[in-house]
Order: structure tokens, then sequence, then C-alpha cells
């Protein structure tokens, strides 16, 4: 799903920067999102709309987006996901999401490490690239994010707190080792799971029954949005999740 390899791009020169090394697999099928809040949990303005979407319509939510991508204009951003692009795509023209990458504050040479000519070059293909192959796999993440699935896809998670609560008691089952360190990171402003989903996965993972077995801290990226969270160097928490990496490395 939109050519993974291609998105590594967006990352080289930070890692590079931070000295770590970050591996990106292709995502062909279907794509479990990364602490993403269930709706029913964060009740999030943006996933309730986009759940009224028939399936049908999500299932050619590629086939559009790739045209557009490829062929009228490039889309504004990519990290928030085929649910938020499908939820767009049927409330504005071109199905892109406006703003959220315009409030940006790290420029194309800083992103790519390169010079301002190059940096134009990789921005303008990128995406081109991405949408070029099959992303078949952003309708099936959408139909995931929005439960338009079976409840044995998103497996023990279709319980978000009982599936936590499990971490912890497996975690208690170790003995003696080291306690896991989960770490979160959040935007000031997350359309895809806004603060009452937040708030109900720090509470998860606040629980007593997982607090003992399992150390977690989180931090909020006040100027960050969805997609600024991951893509804005300077706002987002990328850079400080690339350098506790690179401290854990040293240890």
């Amino acid at each position: 799903m939109f050519g993974t390899r291609y998105g590594t791009v967006e990352f080289d020169a930070l890692t590079k920067e931070c000295g770590v090394r970050m591996i990106c697999v292709d995502r062909i099928r279907r794509f479990n999102a990364t602490a993403y809040v269930p709706m029913t949990d964060s009740g999030a303005t943006l996933p309730n709309i986009a759940s009224h979407i028939p399936t049908t319509l999500v299932d050619s939510w590629s086939t559009v987006a790739g045209f557009i991508n490829t062929k009228i204009m490039p889309a504004t951003s990519w990290s928030g996901g085929a649910l938020s692009a499908s939820a767009s795509f049927l409330t504005s023209p071109f199905g892109t999401n406006a703003g959220d990458s315009a409030s940006s504050s790290t420029t194309p040479e800083e992103r790519y490490g390169v010079d301002k000519e190059t940096a134009k070059h990789i921005a303008d293909l990128s995406m081109k690239y991405m949408s070029a192959e099959s992303i078949l796999g952003a309708n099936e993440e959408a139909k995931l994010c929005l439960r338009k699935c079976e409840d044995a896809d998103w497996g023990d998670a279709a319980d978000y707190a009982s599936c936590i609560t499990k971490i912890g008691e497996r975690e208690g089952e170790l003995g003696d080792q080291a306690k896991l360190r989960v770490d979160g990171f959040f935007a000031g402003s997350d359309v895809m799971i806004g603060k009452q989903g937040q708030e109900f996965f720090e509470k998860c993972w606040r629980s007593d029954e997982v607090a003992r077995h399992v150390d977690f801290e989180s931090r909020t990226y006040e100027k960050a949005d969805h997609d600024s969270l991951i893509l804005d160097y300077k706002k987002g928490a990328l850079r400080d999740v690339f350098r506790k990496v690179a401290e854990l490395g040293k240890t």
C-alpha cells in the first residue's frame, strides 16, 4: 500500500542525523494501523462520518486516488492513511486533506537533506511513484479502521482495553525480567482519534493491572496535528523517537 519503500525518502535525512536505521516494509494488502484508537472508544468526528460511507465506495477509493495522484494533482498528505482520505474524498474536491501539510515548518531541503532543486524533484515524484503501483491495500486499511470487516480481523484488539490488559498480564508472567516500556506520542489536535481517544489510550495503559508490569509514558506535541506529528520534524515527535532509539542502542 502506497509503496512504502518510496516513503522512506521522507525520513532518510533525519535517520542519518539521529544515527538510526529505519526499515519500511511494503504493505501489500491489509494494514493494522499502529496506535489507532477505534472510533467506538475515541468518539472522533471524522471516523464516525467516514463509517457511513458505503463499503462499495470505499472499495473504489484506490482507483480514484491513484488516478488523481498520478494524473491530476499530488496529494497534500499521506500519513493520515486511507481513512481520512476516504472521508475527505466524499466531502471535498479531489479527496485531498487540504491544510494537513500546509502548516509544516520543515522545508523540503531540510526534510530530504539536499539542495532546493533536488528537493523539489523528490517531492514531485515521491507520491507519483507511490501511487503508480497497486494501492488496493488503502481500501483494506480504511475498511479495517471503519470496522467494515469481521471482528476477527482485529484479533485481540477488537476489545482494545482487554487487549492491553492481556499484555500486562503476560508481561507479569515473565517474572523478574525488565518491565516493558511503552511510549505514547500524541498530536495536540488529531482528527483521527481526538482528545477522547488519547485519554482512553492512556487510561488503558495506566490501569493498575497493567501499570504493575508495564512502564508507560506519554507526551503531547501541542503544535502538531495527525500528519505533522510524523512529517514535521520541528513540531512533531519523530526526531525524539529516533533519538530514544539511538540511546537504547548505546546501552
